[in-house]
């Protein structure tokens, strides 16, 4: 009988949710659904400190303070396509930012992350037409990350 903790080895992600409130246009929040085949949420690289090298062979370096970028794959389909397409051209039409926040719940590795004070920073100009309608990628750019354990 094994009587000690096994390493959580799940890292199941088709049961993770993500829900995103923009006050200007959804203040009451909706849920992210309808993701990529292979991707959904990602939270995209980023540099986190500069280092050079002098002259004489000694390394300086220096935390970089960054925008915190998430990209999100929907399919074309997707419900979320319209709330998404709805804030691009708000932000276009009006010439004015228009704030989200996105929550994200893992629950197999026990997280929820919240990003706030967000702004949609790339979007596509449509859903690329192949042999069928390929995923839509949509960058937001966030000012602060919360991680809290679920």
């Amino acid at each position: 009988m094994i009587t000690e903790n096994l390493h959580n080895m799940d890292i199941t992600s088709a049961n993770s949710t993500a829900f995103m409130i923009v006050n200007k246009l959804f203040p009451a929040g909706f849920p992210v659904e309808g993701f990529g085949t292979d991707q959904a949420v990602s939270g995209d690289s980023m540099q986190i400190t500069e280092t050079r090298i002098g002259v004489d062979g000694k390394m300086s370096a220096g935390v970089v303070v960054n925008v915190l970028p998430v990209t999100i794959t929907l399919e074309a389909n997707s419900p979320t396509y319209k709330f998404f397409r709805a804030i691009e051209e708000f932000q276009s039409k009006n010439k004015s930012l228009c704030p989200v926040t996105l929550t994200v719940i893992t629950p197999s590795v026990g997280q929820t992350t919240v990003f706030t004070n967000g702004v949609l920073q790339t979007a596509p100009s449509m859903a690329n037409i192949g042999r069928t309608l390929e995923a839509t990628q949509w960058v937001f750019h966030f000012e602060k990350k919360t991680q809290v354990a679920i």
